[in-house]
């Protein structure tokens, strides 16, 4: 099924109800840990970020 999908009845008891994530509401967990969950992202985005600067100098470097 898609997102743009109408709501249709797969059985009586009425219409397909959307799923929280295409309301836009947090995936999981109680809602004060969603700033912990944020900075631990952008910490492993960082990480990411430094490891591919990190491979690519070493990369340079070597070449020499």
């Amino acid at each position: 099924m898609t997102a743009d999908a109408p709501e249709v009845a797969d059985a009586p008891t009425g219409p397909r109800k959307k799923h929280r994530h295409d309301l836009g509401q947090e995936d999981h967990g109680p809602v004060y840990a969603a700033g912990t969950t944020r900075a631990i992202q952008g910490l492993l985005g960082l990480w990411i970020a430094l490891t591919v600067v990190l491979v690519i100098y070493t990369l340079v470097v070597t070449a020499r």
